[in-house]
């Protein structure tokens, strides 16, 4: 778990807008499922109490809870399971705080290895990119549980008004890939909406409730864990709950 600060909200205010094609320019096939994740039991993704108290990622009544109680902007996230490459990432996720300033979504690709079994005397597996040399972390220099995981991957994104993105993260910097774009395909406030993610490839596409919303092409990359992240940007905070987390083999249709 680490956050972004004032980064995410940010770039929705500051970066104009560009309509996405109507149509996605590649198409995919969902193969196997990999993972399956409905929350059923504690300890089943990550969990923890994070910026004193700022926000807690929870595990509880069948749900993955996340609960940003400082709407500062500030961006968390937690992730989990083993490392993957080309995926479909499916999720619901209903947004519970009534206030529209909020950011929640899913990641792929993410660096780290929370949750997965790693000697403590080997490096772990990270999401390196392919263009820029990024120095190994042996998983001595972290706590169990917790291995070194500093925001690195794809974001694809809702916003509590009705817009949508798909970023790329490094550490505290992020880049948009599709700007924020506002659909009335989405579901505004305190209300479900179901986000499909596709990472294929250097291939990047972002479905809500069913609808093709946008694509990018992005090859910093290429493997890594799936995570769910939220921000607010008001003192009413996020909750946001999450169930039926699907990740499934994607390959070029």
């Amino acid at each position: 778990m680490i956050r972004w600060t004032g980064l995410l909200i940010l770039v929705s205010l500051l970066v104009a807008a560009c309509a996405p094609p109507s149509v996605p320019v590649r198409k995919f096939v969902k193969g196997d499922e990999l993972a399956y994740y409905d929350f059923s039991e504690p300890g089943s993704f990550e969990e923890g109490t994070y910026g004193e108290g700022a926000a807690r990622l929870q595990v509880r009544d069948g749900l993955y809870r996340m609960v940003v109680t400082e709407g500062d902007s500030e961006v968390w996230y937690g992730q989990w399971g083993d490392s993957y490459d080309d995926v479909v990432i499916d999720v619901e996720a209903r947004q519970i705080t009534e206030s529209q300033n909020t950011v929640y979504g899913v990641m792929c690709r993410m660096r780290g290895s929370v949750g997965q079994n790693v000697p403590q005397d080997e490096p772990f597996a990270e999401a390196t990119p392919k263009t820029e040399s990024t120095p190994a972390v042996s998983a001595t220099e972290v706590a169990p549980q917790a291995q070194a995981n500093n925001g690195d991957g794809y974001l694809f994104l809702i916003e509590g008004t009705g817009r949508f993105a798909i970023m790329r993260a490094r550490g505290r910097s992020v880049v948009p890939l599709v700007d924020w774009t506002t659909s009335d395909k989405i579901n505004t406030g305190p209300a479900l909406n179901t986000l499909r993610a596709v990472c294929l490839g250097d291939y990047l596409a972002l479905y809500i409730n069913g609808e093709f919303m946008g694509d990018a092409i992005d090859d910093t990359y290429t493997r890594g864990q799936v995570g769910l992240a939220a921000a607010a940007a008001s003192r009413l905070g996020l909750t946001v709950e999450y169930d039926n987390l699907t990740v499934s083999q994607a390959r070029a249709g």
